[in-house]
């Protein structure tokens, strides 16, 4: 990795809040863990299919893999389900040829296991740093140009285009420009498409496999531990019996350059801990209409005189996290930031569907804050 960017992204990082700071490398550390099945997978289909090994790895991708991820087949079918089959065809052309146009300009040389990961990272951290800049403007009403560049900014650094497609989902409750943007540059032509790929394969490292191997086996025992979906627990296993194997095969093997997603890995671990955000915007449960009766647990937020119940989602990791929230039609006589379990049916309302509670009652924290896809 180079130096130069190290420095720049610990100098970006040092300005950020503390709590923020670790939201920030939890969420990249998240994005590590949930493409390190795929970058493995793919670095096996390479020796086992020489020469359909990268498209096999693309098509069976969550949209982490290297280049254009809206090649994946998962991509287009969530893309299909949630904006329709014009969007999902579209799309999947569009990053062929955007991925064919690219070809002579980014190079593949590095396709190494260790050598992938290293260079995700600082793509991982600007996407988590880029979630907090812009996190505030999610939860309110934006302007056609604002949110056409709120859009553009977070498709592009989104580093998991499975995860942009639920976040857009999200995005177009609040601006439909914001959205459309998205969907135009998540996937197609993104910041993990343009990465250009080191010219010189980096070596292996017995450390790192160690250390990866650690930390994908104690995530999976942890079911996901609110840094990816539960569902990547038996990929996690297998990855973690594959690195240990690896640390095994080249246990002589030195290289420190390596270690640095490593050891993110780990810290983001140690920081999965750290809650998101709570703040009120409209009411962004899918699928809901006025009159239905619903039972929600979340947190109480508010902005002025509103008041909301926030709770997270997360698709495939913690970096695509949306929230799921049903604002309040009046504000409860309850602490803002105490968990609720609550009752009640969805009204019409000016700015969208509010709930009318009928009862409620204070719950303690889960374990786990999120829900999930």
């Amino acid at each position: 990795m180079n130096a130069f960017f190290i420095v720049c992204a610990i100098a970006a990082l040092a300005t950020v809040p503390t709590a923020q700071l670790q939201a920030v490398i939890a969420a990249a550390a998240s994005t590590l863990f949930e493409s390190i099945p795929f970058i493995l997978a793919a670095a096996f289909a390479r020796r086992l299919f020489p020469r359909f090994g990268d498209t096999l790895a693309v098509l069976t991708s969550c949209g982490c893999a290297h280049g254009p991820g809206a090649r994946s087949l998962a991509v287009a079918a969530l893309t299909t389900l949630t904006f329709g089959p014009l969007v999902a065809i579209a799309r999947f052309t569009a990053a062929f040829i955007s991925a064919r146009v690219l070809r002579d300009q980014v190079c593949n040389v590095d396709d190494s296991v260790l050598g992938e990961t290293t260079q995700l990272l600082p793509c991982a951290l600007a996407a988590g740093a880029i979630g907090i800049v812009f996190g505030n403007a999610l939860h309110s009403h934006v302007g056609a140009p604002a949110g056409v560049v709120i859009g553009v900014t977070l498709g592009f650094f989104a580093p998991c285009t499975l995860g942009a497609i639920a976040l857009a989902a999200t995005l177009r409750h609040f601006s439909m420009p914001a959205a459309i943007a998205m969907l135009a540059v998540s996937g197609v032509y993104d910041l993990r498409s343009l990465r250009r790929t080191s010219l010189r394969r980096q070596k292996h490292d017995a450390f790192a496999y160690l250390v990866c191997a650690v930390a994908c086996g104690s995530l999976a025992s942890a079911h996901g531990g609110t840094l990816v979906n539960p569902r990547f627990t038996p990929a996690l296993w297998l990855s973690s019996a594959t690195f240990c194997f690896l640390a095994w095969l080249y246990r002589r093997e030195r290289n420190a350059a390596v270690r640095w997603a490593p050891l993110a890995m780990v810290a983001g671990m140690l920081f999965s801990h750290v809650a998101p955000s709570y703040t009120v915007s409209e009411t962004t449960l899918s699928g809901a209409a006025a009159g239905d009766t619903i039972d929600f647990n979340g947190v109480l937020a508010r902005r002025g005189n509103e008041a909301a119940l926030v709770r997270y989602a997360i698709t495939c990791c913690r970096a695509d996290a949306q929230p799921v929230v049903v604002r309040l039609e009046h504000p409860l006589e309850a602490r803002y930031g105490q968990w609720l379990a609550v009752h009640g049916r969805l009204i019409g309302a000016p700015s969208g569907l509010a709930l009318r509670v009928q009862r409620f009652r204070r719950i303690t924290p889960p374990a786990d804050p999120f829900v999930y896809f």
